[in-house]
């Protein structure tokens, strides 16, 4: 079906609410809606910008040199060694892509280069965010949504010294709370003007009942909020998932978590599997090297990157077979990783926690991010667990330790 495309939906147009006319809408079915946000104006706060170039350039230019020595290698070469240099050297090519793809993204945010797109319809709330020529989706189920949240005020941060700071105070947000207790970034970074409307049409389209996958499903009313920045929303309650093998035990004055090993399969987040091909990938060419007898430098190239596939699987077995346990009692919360190399232990009074999330733990796996169950201190660096988890448990974790330490989400 074509396309049509409306300055604001015709629709929408006759009741109310109504869109502000910087947001276009299309029209792409019966039941599909594309919402196409602006290009966002972040004003002083587009100078971070600057950091994602800074180190998108150093990525690019390590990948760059990092490749040559391999392909230089492999062109002076004859016979099988030639290729397997080649082929070796281009293998960095995703490394810089992602060099470059940073240096795009920063200079995006420098010029304003973003925007956000929201299509509804077929069940789903589906999100894109357009950063230059990178495209982040991201989604969620229209029967799952509770509410909107519009966040006012920017983002508000603590520092290492529990201060609270405000960047870009003038920008909102909309957040989609679900009935799981998640909650789904809707657009970021616009004026509240802008936003507020945005919402109120969302969830009267949503109340409506015309984007469900069900022709006859009645759709709870959908309500829409306002929270200034920093402040706590009420903690939704988290049931404990269908499967899971993770055990809590309440006691009169605490309670205690049980997390078992998942596993070299589910446990090691595709960690061990990768290992075992890169280390297999090694191996071949290492013996096909050393028959061509190269030159000695090229053995320390070659047992670099020995090192590098050993540790990623003892990192892998690590990750796979750790036990964790975490208990509160006597107003302190004790967390004990039990792993296969080592066992560690930390220790924090409850009246020094600030709260307990979960946050994305600075690992990226095809490009995104690791979340992993974090207790928040009010002061020094955060605990992070259970990375290797689904997300159910982690936030059904995170809701039982709120209640059971009587923080927020920090």
């Amino acid at each position: 079906m074509r396309n049509v495309r409306y300055g604001i939906d015709e629709e929408l147009r006759m009741t109310r609410p109504t869109l502000p006319p910087e947001i276009t809408v299309i029209r792409e079915s019966l039941s599909v809606t594309r919402y196409i946000l602006p290009k966002r104006d972040l004003g002083a706060a587009r100078k971070a910008g600057w950091a994602p170039i800074v180190m998108g350039v150093l990525i690019t230019i390590f990948m760059f040199f990092w490749m040559s020595g391999p392909i230089s290698g492999g062109l002076r070469s004859a016979g099988t060694g030639r290729w397997i240099g080649i082929v070796f050297g281009l293998s960095g090519l995703p490394g810089l892509a992602a060099g470059v793809g940073l240096i795009v993204l920063g200079v995006a945010i420098l010029n304003n280069g973003s925007h956000t797109e929201i299509v509804v319809g077929d069940g789903l709330i589906r999100l894109i965010d357009r950063i230059g020529f990178l495209r982040i989706p991201r989604k969620c189920f229209v029967s799952s949504v509770r509410r909107f949240v519009i966040r006012k005020g920017g983002l508000s941060v603590k520092n290492q010294n529990g201060e609270t700071q405000t960047y870009a105070p003038d920008l909102a947000a909309i957040m989609a709370e679900t009935t799981t207790g998640k909650q789904v970034l809707v657009a970021l970074a616009y004026p509240h003007e802008v936003l507020r409307p945005l919402a109120d049409v969302l969830a009267a389209s949503l109340s409506a009942g015309g984007h469900s996958m069900m022709a006859n499903e009645t759709m709870p009313v959908i309500e829409v909020v306002e929270r200034e920045a920093g402040e706590e929303s009420a903690d939704t309650v988290v049931p404990k998932p269908e499967k899971t093998d993770i055990t809590i035990q309440t006691y009169q004055h605490g309670l205690a978590i049980s997390v078992p090993p998942k596993g070299l399969r589910k446990g090691s987040q595709g960690l061990f599997g990768f290992s075992l091909l890169w280390n297999g990938f090694m191996a071949v060419f290492t013996v096909l090297m050393v028959k061509g007898h190269p030159p000695f430098p090229v053995y320390l190239f070659i047992l670099g990157f020995w090192g590098i596939g050993i540790l990623m699987m003892l990192c892998a077995i690590n990750m796979a077979k750790r036990k964790v346990m975490i208990a509160v009692v006597n107003n302190v919360l004790a967390c004990r990783v039990i792993g296969p190399f080592k066992t560690s232990e930390q220790k924090i009074r409850v009246d020094m926690i600030s709260g307990v999330r979960v946050g994305p733990s600075g690992i990226e796996v095809n490009d995104r991010p690791v979340m992993e169950l974090q207790i928040i201190p009010k002061a020094g660096k955060k605990i992070g667990l259970l990375s290797n988890r689904s997300s159910d448990e982690q936030e059904w974790l995170a809701y039982t330790l709120r209640q059971a330490l009587n923080v927020g989400r920090g």
